[in-house]
């Protein structure tokens, strides 16, 4: 940076606020705070030409801002819609930018436009670089085995841009990246292997090499460091540079060994002629004990003694739940030599199984239960030594709701996970005893679920169980049509019975009433003259009004005999008949009026 007419050295680092902040070594202290704009996380940023005392920085959602550092504030701020956004290259007279995501995209800063564009990889960039006098491109991405060289002239076709000018392959995922002045390449592996291609970049443009670029281009000298007491282990190489001093351009600066203490070595890797050795093999001393000193202290000796593994395979198990133990096992046995009911036996057993239980308590017939504290000892006794038999007996007590709950509780949260495989297990090899785990398994993930959550890969160990559950909800859906079709059936037989009891009833209660004779009314009105015809008209009245009365009568008693149809015994029947016998005394109230009207006809005459 300068300021007034002197240099000083600074440091951006840039924070996931949005915010950049400029240290000074010399000062030790932050010096400016560059804020105000980005509201995204910075991923990358790059100083402009020396001298000019700007910065250029990129976030995640793709704003591009350029900023005077001497004033804090941004000059030119672009939005170029790049989504994740990772790596930022600016050239050397700071007019054009190169943005790398997964794609490559550069803008020039001046116009706010931008220039080109390259396909890019298919993971995210993290390595770019200029090649060829920034004529070129140089990157690399995430988990790919490829480095990937694109044509960055101006002149360059679009044809030309849409495809790597060169892909150079290693054995494993980059790490690393580096390019020479004269355009040679190293990449470091992720096994701790370099791998160098002489004037790749340079050769490239000139188009004087032509390479099968969609299988990657073999390199042109692999250099690896073995260890000198095992020469089948690799020292890992971490970093490595190529040298920019005139006339060194063979040599390779490395850093070795580990990041607690490394190592500095400078490799010649070219042979007299200037090209790169084919294979290039070195042995070097590995490190042991970074921190302290190869000789063990008598603690650390004491220590190791007392680190010994645990084996239990030749202990006696001396415990107050031996002999439940022992019994658990002796029915165990006896239970698993007994054939599996039929599925008659078992409905049989469900109707009958709870007032045979009742039955045994208080008969005395059931043994003295485990305490769940017992049962905590019991269980991580049985998990620790894979005592099938001794889990079978603590699983067995899954109907006591509170001794479940306690002895989840209690149980450590190291065991959780192998007691929940255990359950799991059982689940998918025995769906017969569903009934019995569910509880346990219910129990553990609801009360473990904070420690369950925190178990990397939980879900991948899970998915036994999720099959387990989804199978069986599949056969669920099937027994529930089932069951519908035999409740049809059962309502259709059920239904057929009270047809034929109605049917039965209706007779008993026919049999059972006695048959009413039918009663003659008299008729309304009488005239007494012998001779006119209007005598056998009120005649055929009459006898016509008492034919209607009679039948009246008949349809009254069938309709008391019907509302009484679902009526049985003496009582109903008696009810009937004293009916009958209100009307009969109505009918005869009538009879009297209409003969007291017959008087007054026969007055009148």
């Amino acid at each position: 940076k300068s300021s007034g007419g002197s240099k000083q050295v600074v440091v951006a680092l840039a924070l996931q606020n949005g915010q950049i902040q400029i240290y000074s070594p010399a000062r030790d202290t932050v010096v400016k705070t560059l804020e105000g704009v980005h509201e995204s996380p910075v991923t990358d940023l790059a100083f402009g030409p020396d001298g000019s005392g700007q910065l250029v920085s990129i976030d995640e959602s793709g704003v591009l801002v350029q900023w005077d550092i001497a004033v804090g504030s941004a000059l030119n701020q672009i939005s170029t819609g790049i989504n994740e956004a990772r790596k930022l290259l600016v050239s050397s007279d700071g007019q054009r930018v190169v943005i790398g995501s997964h794609k490559l995209e550069m803008w020039d800063l001046g116009k706010q436009s931008m220039l080109q564009s390259w396909p890019g990889h298919t993971s995210a960039i993290f390595s770019l670089e200029w090649a060829a006098d920034e004529t070129a491109l140089v990157s690399a991405a995430e988990s790919d085995r490829h480095v990937q060289i694109w044509d960055a002239s101006p002149t360059a076709s679009s044809a030309a841009v849409m495809r790597a000018r060169a892909i150079l392959a290693i054995d494993s995922d980059v790490v690393y990246t580096h390019v020479s002045v004269d355009g040679s390449v190293l990449a470091i592996g992720e096994d701790g292997v370099m791998y160098v291609w002489h004037q790749v970049a340079v050769a490239q443009r000139d188009g004087s090499t032509k390479t099968k670029s969609d299988i990657g281009q073999a390199a042109d000298g692999v250099v690896r460091i073995v260890s000198s007491e095992d020469a089948d282990q690799t020292v890992a190489i971490l970093l490595a540079r190529f040298s920019r001093v005139s006339g060194d351009e063979g040599h390779v600066m490395i850093i070795r060994g580990s990041a607690l203490m490394p190592v500095f070595e400078t490799l010649s890797i070219a042979d007299s002629t200037g090209q790169f050795e084919r294979s290039l093999v070195l042995s070097r001393a590995p490190q042991k004990n970074i921190l302290v000193s190869s000789a063990r202290t008598e603690a650390e000796q004491k220590l190791a003694k007392q680190q010994q593994k645990y084996d239990d395979t030749s202990a006696t198990v001396i415990s107050p739940v031996v002999e439940a133990i022992a019994k658990s096992q002796k029915i165990a046995s006896d239970s698993s030599k007994q054939e599996m009911p039929s599925l008659a036996e078992r409905v049989k057993q469900l109707s009958a199984g709870t007032d045979d239980e009742d039955a045994e308590m208080q008969d005395g017939k059931v043994g003295k239960q485990l305490t769940a504290g017992t049962l905590v000892r019991v269980l991580v006794q049985a998990l620790h030594t894979d005592d099938q038999e001794m889990l079978n007996m603590v699983i067995d007590n899954s109907a006591r709701t509170n001794v479940v709950r306690d002895t989840v509780l209690g149980l450590p949260t190291m065991y959780v996970l192998s007691f929940l495989q255990q359950l799991f297990v059982r689940f998918q090899t025995t769906p017969s005893k569903a009934s019995t785990l569910l509880p346990w398994i219910r129990t553990t993930l609801t009360l473990h679920s904070a420690y369950l959550t925190t178990i990397p890969n939980l879900v991948p160990q899970l998915s036994g169980f999720y099959q387990g559950v989804e199978a069986r909800l599949e056969t669920h859906q099937k027994l529930l049509r089932l069951n519908g079709r035999l409740e049809l059936v059962h309502t259709q037989i059920r239904t057929r019975e009270l047809i034929e009891k109605d049917k039965s009833g209706r007779k008993l209660a026919q049999q059972a009433t006695p048959v009413k004779k039918s009663k003659t009314m008299k008729p309304l009105n009488v005239y007494h003259e012998s001779d006119s015809e209007d005598d056998e008209q009120v005649d055929g009245a009459a006898a016509w009004q008492a034919e209607e009365s009679t039948d009246d009568d008949a349809d009254m008693a069938s309709d008391a005999e019907s509302d009484n149809q679902w009526s049985d015994g003496e009582e109903e029947i008696d009810g009937i008949e004293a009916a009958a016998s209100d009307d009969d005394d109505e009918e005869d109230e009538s009879g009297s009026e209409q003969s007291g009207d017959d008087d007054d006809l026969e007055q009148f005459d």
